[in-house]
């Protein structure tokens, strides 16, 4: 028994003496033969969450308003919007030309009177991001 807790104590010795050792070669300079430390010249960076996507965003840029008075004779009414490059987008049902830095244009026919136009972006995940323009066509 007196062998058993002999051999025990040497083999701890043994690896904390190992772990000592490992531990001062990871902090010594590998250029430096003295036994100095290692001068701390590496930056470290965090490294970005790949996992992160970007949140669907829906904007309209043209018009400002949600809610827009046009003469009766504007027959059609250009909208302009942004919102992720990759997103789709419809308006008022039909697919919008989306570029790479997430711009879009798309036409739409207005009726005389009032005009409810929905414009709905969509991503590969199946959000949606959905709002509302009101454009009323008379002659006032």
């Amino acid at each position: 028994m007196h062998y058993r807790i002999g051999y025990l104590l040497i083999g701890l010795a043994i690896t904390a003496l190992a772990t000592t050792t490992a531990l001062a070669q990871v902090d010594q300079d590998p250029g430096a033969t003295d036994g100095s430390p290692a001068a701390d010249t590496a930056t470290v960076l965090p490294v970005a969450d790949q996992s992160v996507r970007p949140v669907l965003s829906l904007q309209v840029v043209d018009p400002i308003e949600d809610d827009v008075d046009v003469p009766l004779a504007t027959t059609e009414l250009v909208i302009h919007g942004l919102t992720l490059g990759s997103a789709v987008v419809s308006v008022d049902g039909e697919l919008a030309d989306v570029d790479d830095q997430g711009e879009f244009v798309a036409v739409v026919q207005l009726d005389q009177g009032a005009n409810q136009i929905d414009i709905v972006a969509s991503d590969a995940d199946g959000n949606q991001v959905t709002t509302t323009l009101f454009v009323v066509r008379d002659d006032a």
